[in-house]
């Protein structure tokens, strides 16, 4: 599988960021001017050499600070080619190489418009090889702190993504099995209903498994809950009633997957089948500028089952942190139990779609 492309060609996986971005570049200025502001402040003396110690000091400093961030911008493409290791010490030898050469400027520039001193009054050895260490120390550690800092963001996003395939894994067996049982009952009473069955089963699946996407729009959603719905219909007939009320929703959000059809299956499982007379589960749902809320109520028989309670926490829990994985903190999942009703609510932000990526690849 090939590598992910950055915006300039290079590789997306490459622990060295793209330093030509407007952010990035806001930010080497930013910590060039603190550091110069530190070094004046250090070797303070008077005010008025100290707002001349803190221009020199900032003019040096971003000189250092854009001239590495140029340089290591055009070789980036390079360098994703090779080895961590090797791509790595051409990245240190750069920086300093850089700080070489802007010291070697700036040594001679004060030189000649100062009367024979540098701009920090030191002899050529004593202002240029300090420099050079410094680049290399500091090279060496901003070097290092990307490295981990990219390894970290790496293992938490392919530790979400396993977690949300293994999500997904679990709720789909429990699924499956429960369709099969209902179709293996109506093969012989009603063939033509069991095939349209079978049908109905094979697109569900085909909706939630394709292209394994995390995410797909509400309405593919809500598909699949009503999907789910016909299959639960064969089953149970007339006990069961699904009302929905989901007009005002935007059917282009991209939400998780497997969101609803689970707590619908819920809602059936431990709230109308229990129930000899059945019962109606009602779905609905609002969404104003920010914000999208889902709710999935259904009678609650008088007794339930311990397994059905410890079975509802499980996939109550699964999608509690589908949610989290998500939307990282902006999302919820509330419930409310009474004597009677048992009412889930699920709450997220709301981004309309402009693009669904998913389809490109």
């Amino acid at each position: 599988m090939p590598e992910p492309q950055d915006q300039r060609g290079g590789s997306a996986d490459f622990y060295l960021p793209d330093l030509c971005t407007a952010s990035m570049v806001f930010g080497i200025v930013l910590i060039a001017e603190l550091v110069a502001i530190i070094l004046s402040l250090a070797r303070f003396q008077s005010m008025q050499g100290f707002w001349t110690d803190l221009g020199k000091s900032s003019l040096f400093l971003l000189w250092i600070g854009l001239g590495t961030a140029l340089v290591l911008c055009q070789a980036r493409p390079h360098l994703v080619r090779l080895s961590v290791e090797r791509a790595s010490a051409i990245c240190l030898f750069l920086i300093v190489a850089t700080t070489a050469l802007v010291s070697e400027a700036a040594f001679w520039a004060g030189s000649i418009g100062g009367g024979g001193d540098s701009i920090l009054s030191a002899s050529h050895f004593e202002f240029v090889v300090p420099n050079l260490a410094i680049g290399l120390i500091v090279g060496a550690l901003v070097l290092r702190y990307m490295y981990v800092n990219h390894q970290w963001k790496r293992n938490v996003q392919m530790e979400a993504r396993s977690r949300i395939e293994a999500l997904q894994a679990r709720i789909r067996p429990h699924f499956l099995f429960n369709s099969m049982n209902t179709i293996a009952a109506l093969t012989r009473s009603s063939p033509e209903t069991a095939e349209q069955a079978v049908e109905d089963l094979a697109d569900l699946f085909r909706a939630s498994l394709r292209e394994k996407r995390t995410q797909i729009p509400l309405q593919e959603e809500l598909e699949v809950a009503r999907l789910y719905q016909r299959i639960e219909q064969l089953r149970l007939g007339e006990r069961l009633t699904v009302r929905w009320d989901t007009d005002g929703l935007p059917m282009n959000l991209l939400v998780p997957s497997l969101i609803i059809q689970p707590l619908l299956e819920n809602a059936i499982y431990h709230g109308i089948e229990p129930l000899a007379e059945g019962g109606t589960v009602t779905i609905s749902g609002s969404a104003d500028r920010q914000r999208v809320i889902v709710t999935i109520a259904n009678p609650l028989p008088a007794g339930t089952q311990p397994a059905r309670q410890r079975g509802n926490q499980m996939a109550l829990l699964n999608i509690e942190q589908r949610l989290e994985l998500a939307y990282q903190g902006r999302a919820s999942l509330n419930v409310q139990k009474t004597a009677d009703q048992y009412r889930v609510t699920l709450e997220f932000p709301r981004k309309e779609r402009a693009h669904d990526e998913s389809t490109d690849r």
